[in-house]
């Protein structure tokens, strides 16, 4: 690995979002054409190559690369093609999987790509891991706010604390999981900018 790369992923392993940015232009391309030779179903291809990147990102600060980059990530992509196809063989031969054209038909019929499928998937499991690590009061009045549809008011008598306290309390809840989230929030919106332009 040259200078320049170590640059990079010393700057990725700081959460430099530019620099993420700038690699998932640079390879986003290359690497679903890589996929390719294990799949030719285009929602499964952007699904290996987007959690390639997703897992990278979440991970970045224990990154270990010792050969140059883009080999790291071409690696990455064929690892996480092998694993699917396993998955696919598993499903196949108990009976109970789908070919890849009818994993994409059925997810299509929910209104979801497959892409849409994983992403909104793992930021539900990692906003409910957040919520949990509230203070309990603010949890407590998140919770029945956002999961229950109660108002404030409703809150208050609930909770047996001020209306004041109730808003003060979601505020500083929301405040806390955009904060907490920010990281995952960039990599959607990254993904989601960015994931269709291999196929123009």
């Amino acid at each position: 690995m040259d200078q320049l790369e170590e640059n990079i992923l010393k700057g990725l392993k700081q959460g430099n979002r530019q620099i993420f940015e700038e690699i998932f232009k640079k390879h986003y391309a290359l690497l679903c054409y890589e996929a390719r030779g294990y799949f030719k179903s285009y929602d499964l291809i952007e699904d290996v190559v987007c959690e390639t990147f997703t897992h990278i990102w979440l991970n970045r600060e224990t990154l270990t690369i010792n050969t140059s980059l883009r080999d790291y990530l071409v690696r990455s992509v064929h690892n996480k093609c092998i694993d699917y196809w396993r998955q696919l063989q598993k499903q196949q031969n108990k009976n109970v999987g789908l070919e890849e054209a009818e994993i994409a038909s059925s997810l299509s019929v929910l209104g979801e790509s497959p892409l849409d499928y994983i992403l909104t998937r793992e930021l539900e499991e990692k906003i409910n891991k957040t919520i949990e690590l509230l203070p309990q009061q603010y949890k407590t009045a998140f919770k029945l706010s956002r999961f229950k549809g109660l108002s404030y008011e409703e809150i208050a008598g609930e909770m047996k604390i001020s209306v004041n306290t109730i808003k003060t309390d979601i505020k500083k809840a929301l405040a806390f999981l955009r904060n907490e989230l920010k990281d995952f929030i960039f990599l959607i919106s990254l993904l989601f900018s960015y994931a269709q332009d291999w196929l123009k």
